[in-house]
C-alpha cells in the first residue's frame, strides 16, 4: 500500500480503508463514505480530505465532539499514527510514507475483511475517483461517477453514448452483489411478468438475450430504475424533444439530467411501462395513468405511472415509492422533542383528531403513516381511505378511492364509520361534507388522522371556517394541528462558513444568538453542484388549548391566536428553519425559500 489509509478499530473487526484524495466523511447518516453505528457519533460527525500541506481533519459541529490522540479538536493536519476517536469508535491514520508503525500483519484480520461488506454506500454522481477500499486483498468496488459523461464522447455515436452512461447507472446501484438482471419487474397485476435472471420460475423472453437484444427496452428501464433507486429519486421524467428524449431524475426535490435517449429506444421502454401498467399502448394521444412494481434484494418498490400527450409525444412520469427512502416512525421524522411527544400521545389516545398541513409534496401523508405504524394494528381496527394507496401497511384495512363510481372521501368515510373503527386516517379533506363527517367522527370515538392544504397551522383553522364548518366542530374535534415543509440540507463536504449579516441578524433573532458563523452552500461533484445533500422536514405544532377554542367560538382572527400562542411553546415554520440555520444544518436562502419570510 503505497497511500495513507484509515486502520478502523471496530472492536471485533478491525479494518483498514484506503483514501487517495477524495474527503471522507463519517458520521452515523448512511450518506457519509463511512457510516458508523455509534450512539455517541453525530449524523455527519467529521470530515477527513487532503489539503496542500496534508490531510486535515475537521469536525463538523458534531454533538460530542472528535478527539485525536485523546485531544478535542475542531480542525487539525493529521500526523502518521494519530488516533482518532469517535464516541467508542477509533481510526488511526497510517502514512506508509512515514517511518513505519508497528502494526502486527495478522492474516486472520485480513480474512475477517474479506468477509466483512464494505463500510461505506455506493458513491453518488460526480463523486471522482479515486475510492474508499477494503485492504488485504479484498476485492475492491469501482463505483463510477452516476452521471458523468452525459454528454457523448467525442468519436462516439448518440447509441454508444446512452448505453455507456446506463451501464454506469447500473454499476452504481446501492447493491454491489446484484445487477441489473436480478430486478424483478411486476405488472399492475401483481404477476411478475419479467421475473429476475436467476428466478425459477423465468417467462421472461429476455432469458439469454444477446448484446443487441440489450438494447431493448426492458434493460433500458432496469437500468433507470436502478439509477434512480441509487440517488434516492422520487420520480423520474422522460420528455420528448424535437430529435429524442430527456431523462430526468428528481433528486431532494431538484431535477437533475440523467441521459439522453433516442427516439427509438425510448419507444421501446414507453411500450414496456404500458405493458407493466396495462395500459392501452395504442393510444397516444390522452391521458393515460397506472402502475406497477419491482423487487430487488427481497425488497418490493412501487411506481406510479403517468403519461401526458404533449408537442413532441406523450411525457412519462413515474413517480417512486421507495419505502427505504422514508422515515418509518415518529423517531425518524426529527420532531423537537416536545413536538414528538405530543405526536405519540395522540396516536395512544381512543379519540381526536390530528391534521397535517402544508403544500403538495410536503410529506403529510408521510408523517401520518409514521403515526399509524405506531398504533398497534392487532388491538385496534384501523382503516385508511387514500387517493391513490401509496404504501402498503401490515395489518390495515386500506381503501382507494374511485370518483368514477362514485366512491370519493365523502362517501367512503361514511361507510367506513359503519365498519366499526378505531383509527382512521383520510387521505384528504377537500369540501365541507367530508369536513363536517370526519369532524363528527374525531368527537364520537374515533381517532382520525387527514390532511389539508393549508399555509400554516393557524390557517388552517380558517380553511377549515372556509369550507362552511361550524366553529363548534373545529374547537371541539381538533387536538392537534402539523404544518410542515421539506427542505434540503446543506452537503457537509462542500458548505462553507460566514459571519450572519446584521440584516439575517436582525431576521433570525433570538436563534442567532452566541452564533459567530452560518453555513451556505458551495457545490460539488458529490451533491450535483447544488450545495445540498439530502432533506429533512420542517414543523410548526399547534396544539388546541381551551383558549384557542374560546377564541374560535367567538369568532378568531389571526391576531387572537397568535396572542394566545406566547403563552405556549408554539415555534412557526420559519423559526424552526432558523434554528436549523444556527445548527449549521441548512442556509438562510433555503429556509426563506421554503418557508418565507415573516
Amino acid at each position: 500500500m503505497s497511500g495513507p489509509y484509515l486502520e478502523v478499530d471496530l472492536e471485533s473487526n478491525p479494518r483498514r480503508l484506503s483514501f487517495e484524495g477524495r474527503p471522507i466523511t463519517i458520521g452515523r447518516h448512511p450518506d457519509n463514505v463511512i457510516p458508523i453505528d455509534d450512539d455517541r457519533a453525530s449524523r455527519f460527525h467529521c470530515v477527513i480530505e487532503s489539503t496542500g500541506e496534508g490531510f486535515v481533519l475537521r469536525d463538523l459541529d458534531s454533538r460530542n465532539g472528535t478527539k485525536v490522540n485523546e485531544r478535542p479538536v475542531q480542525s487539525t493536519r493529521l500526523a502518521h499514527g494519530d488516533v482518532v476517536r469517535i464516541g467508542k469508535t477509533r481510526f488511526r491514520f497510517v502514512d506508509p510514507a512515514s517511518e513505519t508503525l508497528d502494526i502486527p500483519d495478522a492474516t486472520e484480520e485480513m480474512e475477517s475483511v474479506r468477509r466483512t461488506p464494505n463500510l461505506h454506500r455506493p458513491l453518488a454522481r460526480g463523486d471522482a475517483e479515486p475510492r474508499v477500499a477494503l485492504l488485504g486483498g479484498a476485492d475492491e468496488v469501482d463505483y463510477n461517477a452516476l452521471l458523468d459523461g452525459l454528454a457523448a464522447p467525442q468519436g462516439e455515436s448518440a447509441a454508444e453514448a446512452y448505453e455507456g452512461v446506463l451501464r454506469d447507472l447500473a454499476r452504481s446501484v446501492a447493491h454491489p452483489k446484484g445487477d441489473l438482471r436480478d430486478i424483478e419487474l411486476i405488472g399492475a397485476s401483481g404477476r411478475a411478468l419479467m421475473a429476475s435472471e436467476d428466478g425459477k420460475d423465468r417467462k421472461s423472453p429476455h432469458k439469454g438475450e444477446t448484446e443487441a437484444d440489450s438494447r431493448g427496452g426492458v434493460k433500458v428501464l432496469r437500468l433507470l430504475l436502478l439509477g434512480a433507486e441509487q440517488v434516492a429519486a422520487t420520480d423520474l421524467h422522460v420528455e420528448p424533444r424535437t430529435d429524442d428524449f430527456l431523462c430526468r431524475l428528481r433528486v431532494d426535490g431538484t431535477m437533475v439530467d440523467a441521459v439522453t435517449l433516442p427516439k427509438a429506444i425510448a419507444a421501446k421502454l414507453i411500450g414496456v411501462v404500458k405493458v407493466l401498467s396495462d395500459i392501452d399502448i395504442a393510444q397516444r394521444l390522452i391521458v393515460q395513468e397506472g402502475h406497477f412494481s419491482t423487487k430487488l434484494d427481497g425488497r418490493r418498490i412501487d411506481y406510479r405511472v403517468s403519461f401526458t400527450p404533449s408537442m413532441f409525444g406523450q411525457k412519462l412520469v413515474l413517480r417512486i415509492l421507495d419505502l427505504a427512502n422514508a422515515p418509518q416512525y415518529i423517531t425518524d421524522l426529527n420532531l423537537p422533542g416536545w413536538m414528538g411527544d405530543k405526536v405519540k400521545r395522540i396516536g395512544r389516545q381512543d379519540s381526536g383528531m390530528l391534521l397535517a398541513c402544508g403544500p403538495t409534496g410536503s410529506g403529510k401523508t408521510t408523517t401520518l403513516y409514521a403515526v399509524l405504524r405506531e398504533i398497534d394494528a392487532r388491538q385496534r381496527n384501523v382503516i385508511t381511505i387514500e387517493d391513490p394507496v401509496e404504501y402498503h401497511l401490515e395489518g390495515v384495512t386500506q381503501i382507494p378511492i374511485d370518483q368514477h363510481k362514485g366512491n370519493t372521501f365523502g362517501t367512503l368515510l361514511r361507510s367506513v364509520l359503519r365498519q366499526d373503527p378505531d383509527v382512521i386516517l383520510l387521505g384528504e379533506i377537500r369540501d365541507h361534507e367530508t369536513a363536517a363527517i370526519a369532524m363528527q367522527a374525531a368527537m364520537t370515538g374515533h381517532l382520525l388522522l387527514s390532511t389539508l392544504h393549508a399555509k400554516d397551522s393557524i390557517g388552517t383553522i380558517f380553511r377549515l371556517l372556509d369550507l362552511g364548518v361550524e366553529p363548534y366542530l373545529v374547537a371541539s374535534s381538533l387536538n392537534l394541528i402539523l404544518a410542515q415543509r421539506l427542505i434540503r440540507q446543506l452537503c457537509p463536504i462542500c458548505r462553507s462558513e460566514r459571519r450572519p449579516t446584521p440584516q439575517q441578524t436582525l431576521r433570525m433573532g433570538r436563534f442567532v444568538e452566541g452564533v459567530s458563523r452560518i453555513y451556505y452552500p458551495v457545490g460539488c461533484s458529490r451533491c450535483f453542484e447544488t450545495g445540498y445533500a439530502g432533506r429533512r422536514a420542517l414543523f410548526e405544532l399547534l396544539v388546541m388549548t381551551d383558549d384557542l377554542r374560546d377564541i374560535i367560538l367567538k369568532k378568531a382572527t389571526i391576531a387572537d391566536i397568535r396572542e394566545a400562542l406566547q403563552l405556549t411553546m408554539f415555534t412557526t415554520l420559519q423559526q424552526a428553519g432558523y434554528q436549523l440555520v444556527a445548527d449549521g444544518i441548512t442556509s438562510v436562502d433555503e429556509v426563506e425559500r421554503v418557508a418565507g419570510v415573516e
